[in-house]
């Protein structure tokens, strides 16, 4: 169900904090939605620290 995936490509800013504060390298995070319940385009604003673009 590769549809249910959301993928966010982090800038190097977002991949240098993560390298800083974990030591490992990150350069996409992928989210499963059928895991995870109702979440509103709020919330994956706040997690994805900002704007975002619909593609359709």
């Amino acid at each position: 169900m590769a549809g249910n995936i959301l993928t966010i490509t982090l800038t190097e800013d977002q991949q240098k904090q993560i390298r800083q504060a974990t030591g490992k390298t990150v350069t996409e995070l992928n989210i499963d939605l059928a895991a995870t319940g109702h979440l509103s385009q709020k919330d994956l604003d706040q997690v994805a620290g900002g704007s975002y673009n619909k593609v359709f």
